[in-house]
């Protein structure tokens, strides 16, 4: 299983928007860098993709910045992992360094298995789940 970093910083930020979510107001890049120390221009990378699945929304000018589009009980670990991996496992598999068929393979079968139930368990942890722990 590999979660890189960029996954991680995804966590992060949105644990950030998560714990001013009840104001209702919008957080700026430059707050959430300042709280976590990351770079703005990674968060902002990180911001686009997470808008682009509907996970927060953004907003120009002085009261601006970035804000959850649902309640930190209603959006999944699975969602934000997933919007930066499309799943937990990346198989090595590739057709030019293996030599083993996939239809052959012990081990394809098996990761893809565990990859699922792996993201399941990610499916039912809340984004309010995870700020508590």
């Amino acid at each position: 299983m590999k979660i890189s970093k960029r996954d991680d910083f995804s966590l992060i930020f949105m644990s950030v928007l998560a714990k001013t979510n009840d104001k209702k107001g919008f957080v700026s890049l430059s707050t959430v860098a300042q709280e976590t120390h990351l770079s703005p221009l990674f968060l902002k990378h990180i911001a686009l993709t997470l808008k682009g699945k509907g996970l927060v929304e953004s907003r120009e000018g002085v009261a601006g910045g970035y804000r959850l589009t649902r309640s930190p009980e209603k959006i999944t670990v699975a969602e934000i992992i997933s919007s930066e991996t499309h799943g937990c496992i990346s198989l090595s598999c590739n057709h030019t360094t293996c030599r083993i068929d996939k239809g052959n393979c012990l081990c394809y079968p098996f990761w893809n298995r565990v990859g699922k139930e792996m993201f399941s368990v990610l499916e039912k942890i809340t984004l309010s789940d995870f700020i508590k722990q």
